[in-house]
């Protein structure tokens, strides 16, 4: 039988406590990190693979957002379809391979977008 630290441990450890009411995109980054451990922990709970590979997207989401705010100065939390005239979030290729990756994991028979054709729609977009 487990003992209670390490079902905690196996559980994606100890629940985050969110902050509260986060303004900057630090604080916002620091929530979003946060609430990705709480879910990542309740996921493996589930015992479903394909729902706990969410978890990659997300955490690779919020390694975009900030290396793009890092980076670039980007703020990301105003860069969705519904901020139009924004800046947009800049995908490497190796991340978007891992996006790839965890989205054929969990839906076998999607379609997917091929990595050079992002790209090139992308760069033919900006020049």
């Amino acid at each position: 039988m487990l003992t209670k630290e390490e079902a905690v441990t196996l559980l994606g450890g100890a629940r985050k406590q969110l902050p509260d009411s986060p303004q900057t995109p630090e604080e916002i980054l620091e929530a979003m990190k946060a609430a990705s451990n709480n879910y990542y922990r309740e996921a493996i709970a589930t015992n479903c693979h394909t729902f706990i590979e969410f978890t990659g997207l997300i955490n690779e989401y919020i390694k975009i957002c900030e290396r793009n705010l890092k980076q670039r100065e980007v703020d990301f939390t105003k860069t969705s379809v519904h901020c139009p005239g924004e800046p947009e979030l800049q995908i490497e290729e190796w991340e978007l391979q891992y996006i790839n990756d965890k989205l054929r994991c969990i839906f076998p028979n999607l379609q997917l977008v091929e990595v050079e054709e992002t790209f090139t729609k992308h760069n033919e977009r900006t020049d």
